[in-house]
C-alpha cells in the first residue's frame, strides 16, 4: 500500500475513533468524481442506502460503503440483520455493487480500470477459439494479481484458457504468454474433498476458488469450458464454488447448471497496520465485513 493510501486509511480509522460519522477524506465524492470523469452520468438515490448512486448507462446502482458509517450501523444491527437488510436492499435491482472504504483505497486502480472497460464495453471472446490447459502457479499468480479484485490464491490446480495457435487469426490480446500461446483467462481449483454431507456421503467434490478473465474482456462459454476440462481431469462428481453478493449475482454460473445450496454468513475483518483484511471472530471488533456468499454446487449425473 501505498503512503498516500494509508494515510487515508489512518484518517479514517481516527475518525472511527473518534466517533465521528464524516470521514476527514469522504471517499464517496472521489467515487462519484471518478465516474464523471470518465463521462457516465451518475443519479443520487436515497431509497437504496447512504451515498448510493446509479448509473444509467450501465443500469448498475454502486454503493460507497464507509469504516465509520460501518461503526454506527453496528449499534443496530448483528450479522444476520446485517445481511438481510442487504439483501432487500439489493432486490428488484438490475445490479447492485458495494464498494468498501478500505478496498476502494486499496485497490483504486483495479476499480477504476473495472468501470472504465464496462464504460467502453467489454470485448467479447468466445470459447470455442480457445482450450484448456494446465498451468504454474507462478503464471496463474501473475495473471490474477493483475487481473482480480482480490489477486492471487493457493490452490491445487490452475487452468488456464489459451489462444492455440490455429486460432492466432482471430487477433485475440494478451500481455500473457504460454509459449506462444496466448493466456486470456485464469481458473484455480482446491483439491477435491471426499464429501461427508448427508444424502451425498463418498462423493467426490472439487471446488472453484477463481475465475476471470483479462479485465475489459467477457469469455462467451469460458466457464463452462473450465468447468468441462477440470471435471475430465479429476472425474469429480460435483464442483462447488462461492459468489460474493457485494459484486456478483451468480447468475452466469446458474445459467450453465450451479445451483444454489447455502447462503454463508457475512466474514468479519478487523485491519492490520498496512489496511489488510483480518479475519476476526466478533461482531464488536470487526472494522468491516462482507455482505456473505451464495454457495453453488454443480452435479454431473456420471463420469
Amino acid at each position: 500500500m501505498t503512503g498516500d493510501i494509508l494515510l487515508k486509511l489512518q484518517l479514517s480509522l481516527g475518525a472511527i475513533s473518534n466517533g465521528m460519522a464524516v470521514y476527514p477524506i469522504n471517499f464517496y465524492d472521489d467515487v462519484s468524481s471518478f465516474f464523471k470523469e470518465i463521462e457516465l452520468a451518475v443519479e443520487i438515490t436515497l431509497d437504496k442506502g447512504p451515498n448510493t448512486i446509479f448509473l444509467p448507462e450501465l443500469s448498475l446502482f454502486v454503493q460507497c460503503y464507509s469504516l465509520a458509517d460501518f461503526e454506527i450501523a453496528k449499534k443496530h444491527s448483528d450479522p444476520e440483520t446485517w445481511q438481510r437488510d442487504y439483501l432487500q436492499l439489493i432486490s428488484g435491482t438490475a445490479e447492485f455493487i458495494r464498494i468498501w472504504e478500505d478496498i476502494w483505497f486499496k485497490h483504486t486502480s483495479w476499480i477504476k480500470q473495472y468501470f472504465s472497460y464496462r464504460k467502453r464495453k467489454n470485448t467479447s471472446i468466445f470459447a470455442r477459439d480457445l482450450r484448456g490447459v494446465n498451468i504454474s502457479k507462478e503464471i496463474a499468480d501473475h495473471f490474477l494479481e493483475k487481473e482480480h479484485l482480490l489477486g492471487k490464491v493457493q490452490a491445487k490446480r490452475y487452468i488456464g484458457l489459451v489462444v492455440p495457435p490455429h486460432r492466432q487469426f482471430r487477433n485475440i490480446t494478451s500481455d500473457y504468454f504460454i509459449g506462444d500461446q496466448k493466456l486470456v483467462g485464469v481458473a484455480a481449483f482446491a483439491k477435491p474433498m471426499l464429501m461427508k454431507e448427508p444424502g451425498l456421503e463418498g462423493q467426490l467434490s472439487g471446488e472453484l476458488i477463481r475465475f476471470c478473465s483479462i479485465l475489459g474482456t467477457r469469455i462467451v462459454g469460458g466457464l463452462s469450458k473450465v468447468i468441462q476440462y477440470y471435471h475430465k481431469e479429476e472425474k469429480v462428481n460435483n464442483i462447488m464454488t462461492y459468489i460474493d453478493l457485494e459484486w456478483n449475482r451468480g447468475e452466469g454460473y446458474q445459467s450453465i447448471g450451479f445451483q444454489e445450496v447455502q447462503l454463508t454468513k457475512p466474514i468479519l475483518y478487523t485491519l492490520n497496520d498496512l489496511g489488510e483484511r483480518v479475519i476476526c471472530q466478533t461482531w464488536e471488533e470487526a472494522s468491516t465485513c462482507t455482505a456473505g456468499n451464495k454457495k453453488l454446487r454443480i452435479y454431473f449425473s456420471e463420469n
